[in-house]
């Protein structure tokens, strides 16, 4: 593949991420805003353990900012084992986790879109979920 169309699609790929990440980071404002605004409560707060697919500690840093840039959503912590051979493992706090299952596919969904989108060959990051928003 020449360098320009390498280049090209890389520049889709963090195009399309940063399209599907702006219009995550929109919802989840509209659902903080609206607990905020309304009587009663609607949260659900858990904390998921997550293990991430991440190689590099750019990568590791990265999905962890933007975990922590979306309202709702923290990395309270964090255990780097790719030393031993595994992944490194996160504990994320969310505010509004009425699906645990869903939740952790939102997750998933998250880094490999961010992955995809870092890496120059995208071969070696998982597939992105179709999930609801712009892809």
């Amino acid at each position: 593949m020449s360098p320009v169309r390498r280049t090209a699609g890389q520049a889709g790929r963090l195009l399309s991420f940063a399209a599907h990440y702006a219009w995550h980071f929109l919802v989840a404002n509209v659902v903080v805003a609206r607990e905020i605004v309304t009587p009663g409560s609607q949260l659900a707060p858990a904390v998921l353990r997550f293990e991430l697919d991440c190689r590099t500690d750019v990568e590791v840093a990265s999905f962890i900012a933007l975990v922590g840039l979306t309202p709702g959503a923290l990395v309270v912590g964090s255990d780097d084992r790719r030393e031993r051979g595994e992944r490194v493992v996160t504990l994320v706090h969310l505010m509004h986790a009425h699906d645990l299952d869903a939740e952790l596919a939102e997750l998933r969904d998250l880094e490999a879109r961010m992955l995809a989108a870092w890496r120059r060959d995208p071969g070696g990051a998982p597939t992105p979920q179709r999930a609801g928003g712009p892809s």
